[in-house]
């Protein structure tokens, strides 16, 4: 099955921010899911339960993994307009490896919360 793979946003100057943008990385994968019609894997919607963004060997663990599992996928999709460090380093690994990358904007905060079914 083909994958896509979403890069958006996680840090932030706070824990509940980070959260709060793991919790968005997991519309846009509903969101790709629905757009691409194949599975979507956002690997920064689970990983800071698991891992330190601010550690940074534990960083370092979770951008290797990601870059890992980019490089499964036929694509990616950029949400947003600021693009972090990670992501950058995730966009031009997916060009490297001849990756198409996509770029969507982010969603309005009125379809955040309600995923797929409050799609026009």
């Amino acid at each position: 099955m083909p994958l896509t793979y979403v890069c958006s946003p996680l840090s932030a100057p706070t824990r509940a921010e980070m959260l709060a943008n793991a919790a968005k990385a997991c519309t846009y994968s509903a969101w790709a899911e629905k757009e691409f019609g194949s599975r979507a894997v956002a690997p920064h919607a689970y990983l800071p339960y698991l891992l330190d963004d601010r550690n940074p060997a534990e960083r370092a663990l979770a951008l290797e993994f990601d870059l890992k599992l980019l490089s499964m996928c036929e694509r990616i999709v950029v949400y947003g307009s600021r693009i972090s460090s990670g992501m950058k380093e995730e966009i031009e690994y997916a060009q490297s490896l001849g990756i198409p990358v996509l770029y969507r904007q982010e969603l309005p905060a009125s379809q955040m919360s309600g995923g797929v079914k409050n799609a026009v």
